[in-house]
Protein backbone atom coordinates (compact mmCIF):
# COMPACT_ATOMS: atom_id res chain seq x y z
CA UNK A 1 0.00 0.00 0.00
CA UNK A 2 1.27 3.47 -0.85
CA UNK A 3 1.31 4.81 2.70
CA UNK A 4 3.78 2.11 3.75
CA UNK A 5 6.49 3.09 1.24
CA UNK A 6 8.67 4.90 3.76
CA UNK A 7 8.22 2.25 6.43
CA UNK A 8 9.19 -0.45 3.98
CA UNK A 9 12.34 1.34 2.85
CA UNK A 10 15.32 -0.88 3.48
CA UNK A 11 18.41 0.91 4.75
CA UNK A 12 21.34 -0.79 3.03
CA UNK A 13 24.59 -0.93 5.01
CA UNK A 14 26.69 -0.85 1.86
CA UNK A 15 24.98 2.38 0.75
CA UNK A 16 25.68 4.05 4.09
CA UNK A 17 29.24 2.72 4.07
CA UNK A 18 29.88 4.05 0.55
CA UNK A 19 28.47 7.43 1.47
CA UNK A 20 30.64 7.59 4.60
CA UNK A 21 33.72 6.67 2.56
CA UNK A 22 32.91 9.35 -0.01
CA UNK A 23 32.84 12.19 2.55
CA UNK A 24 35.38 14.92 1.88
CA UNK A 25 38.08 14.41 4.52
CA UNK A 26 39.01 18.09 4.64
CA UNK A 27 35.52 19.33 5.56
CA UNK A 28 34.85 20.58 9.07
CA UNK A 29 33.08 18.55 11.73
CA UNK A 30 29.62 19.56 12.79
CA UNK A 31 28.22 20.14 16.26
CA UNK A 32 28.80 16.45 17.06
CA UNK A 33 32.60 16.93 16.58
CA UNK A 34 32.84 13.88 14.28
CA UNK A 35 35.24 14.78 11.51
CA UNK A 36 34.76 13.26 8.07
CA UNK A 37 38.31 11.91 8.22
CA UNK A 38 37.41 9.82 11.28
CA UNK A 39 34.04 8.77 9.83
CA UNK A 40 35.78 7.55 6.66
CA UNK A 41 38.33 5.60 8.70
CA UNK A 42 35.69 3.80 10.78
CA UNK A 43 32.97 3.57 8.11
CA UNK A 44 32.82 -0.25 8.22
CA UNK A 45 32.33 -0.21 11.98
CA UNK A 46 29.73 2.56 12.16
CA UNK A 47 27.62 1.80 9.08
CA UNK A 48 25.36 -0.55 11.07
CA UNK A 49 24.74 1.82 14.02
CA UNK A 50 24.10 4.71 11.62
CA UNK A 51 21.64 2.54 9.69
CA UNK A 52 19.84 1.60 12.91
CA UNK A 53 19.59 5.22 14.04
CA UNK A 54 18.38 6.22 10.58
CA UNK A 55 15.82 3.40 10.52
CA UNK A 56 14.54 4.46 13.96
CA UNK A 57 14.44 8.05 12.81
CA UNK A 58 12.27 7.07 9.82
CA UNK A 59 10.03 4.95 12.05
CA UNK A 60 9.30 7.67 14.60
CA UNK A 61 9.59 10.65 12.26
CA UNK A 62 12.17 12.53 14.30
CA UNK A 63 15.80 13.28 13.58
CA UNK A 64 18.28 13.01 16.50
CA UNK A 65 19.02 16.38 18.09
CA UNK A 66 22.76 16.19 17.31
CA UNK A 67 21.92 15.77 13.63
CA UNK A 68 19.75 18.91 13.66
CA UNK A 69 22.11 21.35 15.33
CA UNK A 70 24.80 23.39 13.63
CA UNK A 71 27.72 25.62 14.47
CA UNK A 72 27.33 28.85 12.52
CA UNK A 73 30.67 30.38 11.59
CA UNK A 74 31.32 33.66 9.76
CA UNK A 75 33.40 33.24 6.59
CA UNK A 76 35.14 36.30 5.14
CA UNK A 77 33.99 37.22 1.60
CA UNK A 78 35.80 40.43 0.55
CA UNK A 79 36.51 44.01 1.53
CA UNK A 80 37.31 45.21 5.00
CA UNK A 81 37.56 42.52 7.64
CA UNK A 82 36.19 45.07 10.14
CA UNK A 83 32.69 45.20 8.57
CA UNK A 84 30.20 42.48 9.45
CA UNK A 85 28.56 42.71 6.01
CA UNK A 86 31.74 41.32 4.45
CA UNK A 87 31.20 37.93 6.06
CA UNK A 88 28.71 35.21 5.22
CA UNK A 89 27.39 32.68 7.71
CA UNK A 90 28.23 29.02 7.15
CA UNK A 91 26.44 26.29 9.09
CA UNK A 92 28.63 23.38 10.08
CA UNK A 93 26.28 20.42 10.42
CA UNK A 94 26.80 16.79 11.31
CA UNK A 95 28.58 14.81 8.59
CA UNK A 96 26.47 11.76 9.47
CA UNK A 97 23.36 13.87 9.00
CA UNK A 98 24.63 14.84 5.53
CA UNK A 99 24.91 11.14 4.68
CA UNK A 100 21.36 10.51 5.86
CA UNK A 101 20.09 13.64 4.06
CA UNK A 102 21.54 12.38 0.80
CA UNK A 103 19.59 9.13 1.20
CA UNK A 104 16.39 11.02 2.05
CA UNK A 105 17.00 13.26 -0.98
CA UNK A 106 17.20 10.09 -3.10
CA UNK A 107 13.91 8.88 -1.59
CA UNK A 108 12.28 12.24 -2.32
CA UNK A 109 13.68 12.46 -5.86
CA UNK A 110 12.31 9.01 -6.64
CA UNK A 111 8.88 9.70 -5.08
CA UNK A 112 9.37 7.16 -2.31
CA UNK A 113 8.20 9.59 0.37
CA UNK A 114 4.53 10.36 -0.09
CA UNK A 115 2.98 13.77 0.56
CA UNK A 116 1.16 12.55 3.66
CA UNK A 117 4.49 11.79 5.37
CA UNK A 118 4.83 14.57 7.94
CA UNK A 119 7.32 14.77 10.77
CA UNK A 120 8.50 17.44 13.15
CA UNK A 121 12.14 18.25 12.28
CA UNK A 122 11.43 15.74 9.57
CA UNK A 123 12.17 14.55 6.16
CA UNK A 124 10.18 16.77 3.84
CA UNK A 125 10.64 20.50 3.53
CA UNK A 126 7.51 22.36 4.56
CA UNK A 127 5.94 19.43 6.40
CA UNK A 128 5.63 19.15 10.17
CA UNK A 129 3.40 17.82 12.92
CA UNK A 130 1.34 21.00 12.47
CA UNK A 131 0.79 20.43 8.75
CA UNK A 132 -0.09 16.81 9.50
CA UNK A 133 -2.70 17.92 12.06
CA UNK A 134 -4.16 20.47 9.63
CA UNK A 135 -4.39 17.87 6.88
CA UNK A 136 -6.02 15.41 9.27
CA UNK A 137 -8.55 18.00 10.50
CA UNK A 138 -9.40 18.85 6.90
CA UNK A 139 -9.94 15.14 6.15
CA UNK A 140 -12.15 14.61 9.24
CA UNK A 141 -14.20 17.72 8.45
CA UNK A 142 -14.73 16.61 4.84
CA UNK A 143 -15.73 13.09 5.93
CA UNK A 144 -18.09 14.47 8.57
CA UNK A 145 -19.67 16.84 6.06
CA UNK A 146 -20.09 14.00 3.55
CA UNK A 147 -21.73 11.76 6.16
CA UNK A 148 -24.09 14.51 7.36
CA UNK A 149 -25.12 15.27 3.78
CA UNK A 150 -25.63 11.56 3.16
CA UNK A 151 -27.90 11.19 6.21
CA UNK A 152 -29.97 14.23 5.22
CA UNK A 153 -30.27 13.07 1.65
CA UNK A 154 -28.61 16.19 0.25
Amino acid sequence: MCKDKLLDTDIQLDVINKKLISLWADKAAGDDNLSPRILKAVSDEIAYPVAMIFRRSLDIGCVPHDWRTANVTPIFKKGSRHQAGNYRPVSLTSQICKVVESIVRHLNDNNLIINSQHAEHGFQKGYSCTTNMLEFCEFVTAETDANVKGENGH
